[in-house]
């Protein structure tokens, strides 16, 4: 039997409707059922993490094969690379935080200071002092009274926390 993808696709109408309704939990089911069979359909894979995130889940093994999905599909999405770089030093992964942060940079986000200040976290939590603290200046310069990257800086030099 052919899968329907796209705007075709019952899963999608359903969707649609459940959205109309109001009812997410009946639109993440039906998004979830749309990402697994239209593998090219960024636009839902973009809608299910955001439902998600709206309805409180933060768990990184349901959230993170979706945000692989959308760079595949969209490698020049800034926030699905910071949620794989936040989801990678969940798992104490800094190398491979530290290149979707760096991935984050090299796009030019909005908020430059957070993207310099998460790639500074990788760097500290990998043990490159250095360049933590490269980057948490780098942060701070942007934004000088950044909190995050001044209890950062403070971790970086010895200091504890403030």
């Amino acid at each position: 039997m052919p899968v329907a993808g796209g705007k075709d696709s019952p899963h999608d109408q359903l969707a649609a409707i459940a959205l109309e309704k109001k009812d997410t939990p009946r639109a993440i089911t039906e998004l979830t059922a749309l990402v697994a069979v239209d593998f090219n359909n960024v636009e839902a894979a973009r809608q299910l993490t955001t439902l998600l995130r709206q309805t409180g889940t933060e768990d990184s093994a349901k959230l993170s094969p979706i945000y692989q999905r959308i760079v595949a599909i969209d490698p020049f999405d800034p926030d699905a690379h910071a949620m794989l770089g936040r989801f990678a030093l969940q798992r104490d992964e800094a190398d491979a935080a530290a290149r979707e942060f760096r991935t984050v940079i090299a796009l030019g986000p909005v908020d430059r200071a957070a993207a310099y200040t998460d790639l500074a976290e990788s760097y500290f939590k990998g043990g490159k002092r250095a360049d933590a603290k490269k980057h948490t200046l780098a942060a701070l310069e942007i934004a000088p009274n950044y909190e995050r990257a001044q209890d950062l800086l403070l971790k970086i030099v010895g200091g504890g926390q403030r």
